[in-house]
């Protein structure tokens, strides 16, 4: 994958601009959120919903495909040197 493209744009801070900003990484690459749903076996809802809303696991999977680091589409998501990026609404509680 290209992993420069992704990372050398700044990822706009906009959720709306975020969102078309993704979609069109993940065209640029050949893929889309209905693609990588039916590549986890899931359905497009549960994939598109991190557009919206956290979700850890979909997070990942989507910014693995555009090979960035989740908290770099969403830094308000996540600790930023956390060394397993865990989710901020996580990351006071004990485990």
């Amino acid at each position: 994958m290209c992993s420069h493209i992704a990372q050398a744009v700044n990822v706009p801070n906009d959720v709306e601009q975020k969102q078309e900003w993704i979609k069109y990484q993940l065209k640029i690459l050949g893929l889309s959120i209905a693609k990588l749903a039916c590549i986890h076996q899931a359905s497009r809802q549960a994939v598109s919903s991190i557009l919206v809303r956290s979700n850890p696991r979909w997070e990942h999977v989507v910014a693995s495909a555009l090979d960035v680091n989740p908290a770099h589409l969403w830094p308000g998501r996540h600790i930023a040197n956390s060394p397993h990026l865990i989710p901020k609404m996580y990351s006071g509680k004990s485990l």
